[in-house]
């Protein structure tokens, strides 16, 4: 059957559609109402969403909001945001026998092409990671993949992404980054920002060149010191770190499109731990996104959480 909001052909014993989340009955389906708010049926809205007789967005382009929920404790959601014409961050879940995985990118917006960074850099990382590779490998792999993108296509402002990748095994994490998306420990006795941005502001605060409140006022400050991509430097790699599951509590990765609304960590932890206890990951995901299109969705939103309830 078609699903009637997204139009996605699904199987005919599917309650809810997988593309777009609706609940599905058979006779909603077959009645397909029209698509778009001119009239026009599902068969006249191409793939990226517009109404061929209106010319009308009637329904997200692939990328614009992804959800995917493995269990009830993991789960990743993505979304344009209000502001952008396009989602540029991807991301990668995985989860087998008692390993996950998972890789967020945050395209560069203003590099060409930061969708096609984001998306090469994700699969290759997380295709390499679930192979057995590990993190220098699975990144140099991804690195230069995106790098080609650069070379075959653009000669200036190559495609470019930053990442944060992990994979939580036996109750322990190892954590690999590029940039200034995120990886927190939440819990309610102990919540604390794992990572540290590869940004301008960081760099004159450890070196002494600027202190912490004269740097944060400079138009550099969030200004990005490592990615992938063609014009990456190549001294500027990734940056590791490991950690060991404390007890209950939610491991969470995300791009700044979230944590520019929430800068402290007291106040990410505030926003999940605020949940009622039968929310799902993927729930909480959700709400963080929408919290962050409801403060003024500047960016490209990225959540991935990983609960432990033991």
């Amino acid at each position: 059957m078609t699903c009637p909001y997204c139009t996605a052909v699904l199987p005919d014993d599917d309650l809810f559609c997988e593309e777009c989340g609706e609940r599905l009955s058979k006779e909603t389906a077959e009645a397909a109402p029209a698509l778009c708010a001119c009239g026009a049926p599902s068969e006249d809205v191409d793939e990226d969403g517009y109404c061929l007789q209106c010319g009308r967005r009637c329904r997200p382009a692939p990328g614009e909001h992804e959800e995917q929920e493995l269990s009830a404790d993991f789960a990743a959601v993505t979304d344009r945001g209000l502001h952008h014409a396009r989602n540029e961050d991807r991301f990668q879940i995985a989860s087998e026998s008692g390993r996950h995985i998972i890789v967020i990118c945050d395209g560069v917006s203003n590099s060409n092409s930061a969708d096609a960074a984001a998306d090469t850099a994700s699969k290759c990382i997380a295709g390499a990671l679930g192979a057995g590779a590990g993190f220098e490998i699975a990144i140099k792999d991804a690195s230069e993949a995106v790098a080609q993108l650069g070379l075959r296509v653009f000669l200036d402002s190559a495609p470019s992404t930053t990442m944060v990748s992990a994979v939580v095994e036996n109750g322990s994490v190892e954590i690999a980054w590029m940039g200034d998306s995120r990886a927190y420990w939440i819990a309610k006795t102990d919540s604390h920002q794992l990572t540290k941005d590869h940004s301008w502001l960081n760099e004159v605060v450890s070196s002494g060149e600027l202190s912490y409140s004269e740097a944060a006022k400079s138009a550099r400050a969030h200004a990005i010191t490592r990615w992938m991509g063609a014009d990456a430097d190549p001294e500027m790699a990734p940056e590791f770190a490991t950690f060991q599951i404390p007890g209950p509590g939610c491991f969470l990765l995300c791009t700044d499109g979230l944590w520019n609304y929430a800068h402290e960590t007291e106040q990410l932890a505030e926003l999940v731990l605020q949940a009622p206890e039968s929310a799902s990951a993927l729930e909480i995901a959700r709400d963080l996104v929408a919290y962050a299109n409801e403060k003024g969705g500047a960016d490209n939103v990225t959540v991935a959480l990983l609960r432990f309830t033991e």
